[in-house]
């Protein structure tokens, strides 16, 4: 017998013998499977491996190898027979009185597996419950008299600040989690957000100016910091002033129109708190104008925007400071665009108020499943 039959002969053995350790290992996997369907993951294991070598085997021998193995039918099930259903979350009152409308959360922020509702009807299927806090009232009259399912969550939201929000001292142990713009909400969501822009969002230019400070304000209370302040600058520098107060009131097209004509905008807060920035900040970066803040410190700005997009009046010793410096940026155009360098990377933009709030609150709950209770809502809001 010459060397290339012995070598035919030996390699026919060789594999003879693989295949039938091959189907050795298969048998034994079959027979012992029951035991091993209790521990799914040892289950998968066991088969891809004896697969895998008889493949990568038979692969470096030029031979085809094929497998029916059948599956346990829960690893063959279809990924929407494995899905959860959805998470209902039950808008108990409307914010204000005004409808947000229910748009799908899917197509409005990517969020998946939430269905939200107003109706009232379901409040025994709801996984959780939202709550606008203005809109409670102080005995608690138009709150749910049924008994709360024991899995169910209630959600205390509020958008304002402490100075602007009245407290219920009937709340206390009554909510499971807290929705409002501060960072340690259990979800929070802040009035906007700098995010990283769009292929589309690149194509932006600054818009053409023609008024160095700007201010729109209907709520005017001469008690207010920003008041004060305003009082006082307006001695050093114009401003061009818009809103009801000033009896010059605008709409939402002439609001955009002015913002972004103005080189600063006066994003003033009207109480100071932590993390309490709101859309005055955010609408005024998104249409173009550098806003000047009063508000909190700004190392609790820099928590939401970068450093060099906004003037914050704590920088100054006083508002005449202030407006020397806005002169200054005014006639020196390559240090005004220092503060839109930002936006080479990103863009601002505002949350939908309501309907983002509602859909964030759907998905803490969809998936944070464990047990909680708000203690002392008053101490922690109001403290």
């Amino acid at each position: 017998m010459d060397k290339t039959t012995i070598s035919k002969t030996t390699k026919t053995i060789t594999v003879t013998i693989f295949l039938m350790a091959c189907f050795t290992i298969y048998m034994y996997y079959d027979s012992t499977k029951n035991l091993f369907s209790k521990f799914t993951g040892a289950h998968v294991q066991i088969n891809n491996i004896s697969t895998k070598n008889c493949l990568s085997f038979l692969k470096m021998h030029n031979y085809e190898c094929t497998s029916n193995i059948t599956l346990d039918k829960h690893l063959i099930a279809t990924s929407k027979e494995q899905e959860e259903p959805d998470t209902i979350l039950l808008i108990w009152m409307w914010p204000f009185g005004t409808s947000f409308g229910l748009r799908p959360c899917s197509s409005a922020f990517k969020i998946h597996g939430c269905h939200l509702t107003n109706d009232r009807g379901l409040f025994n299927q709801a996984h959780g419950v939202m709550f606008h806090h203005r809109d409670i009232s102080g005995d608690l009259s138009n709150m749910p008299q049924l008994p709360r399912p024991a899995l169910q969550k209630w959600v205390w939201w509020n958008m304002e600040s402490p100075t602007n929000t009245n407290p219920i001292p009937l709340l206390n142990d009554l909510f499971n989690l807290t929705s409002s713009y501060r960072w340690d909400s259990d979800i929070p969501v802040p009035y906007g957000r700098i995010t990283e822009r769009t292929e589309e969002e690149k194509k932006y230019t600054i818009p053409k100016k023609d008024k160095l400070v700007c201010w729109i304000v209907s709520h005017y209370s001469p008690d207010l910091k920003r008041s004060h302040y305003y009082t006082e600058l307006v001695k050093f520098i114009n401003v061009s002033t818009y809103g009801r107060h000033f009896n010059n009131p605008v709409n939402d097209k002439e609001y955009s129109n002015i913002v972004s004509s103005c080189k600063f905008y006066l994003s003033f807060e009207n109480s100071i708190h932590r993390d309490y920035v709101t859309e005055k900040l955010f609408n005024a970066l998104a249409i173009g104008a550098v806003p000047v803040v009063i508000g909190p410190p700004r190392e609790n700005y820099e928590l939401f925007i970068p450093s060099k997009a906004f003037i914050h009046v704590d920088d100054f010793p006083s508002p005449k400071e202030l407006a020397d410096h806005l002169t200054l940026l005014d006639q020196n155009e390559e240090l005004y665009m220092q503060y839109f360098t930002w936006r080479e990377r990103f863009v601002s933009k505002r949350t939908s108020f309501g309907l983002e709030h509602a859909c964030w609150i759907c998905d803490h709950i969809r998936r944070n499943k464990h047990y909680k209770v708000v203690k002392d809502l008053r101490s922690w809001f109001w403290g």
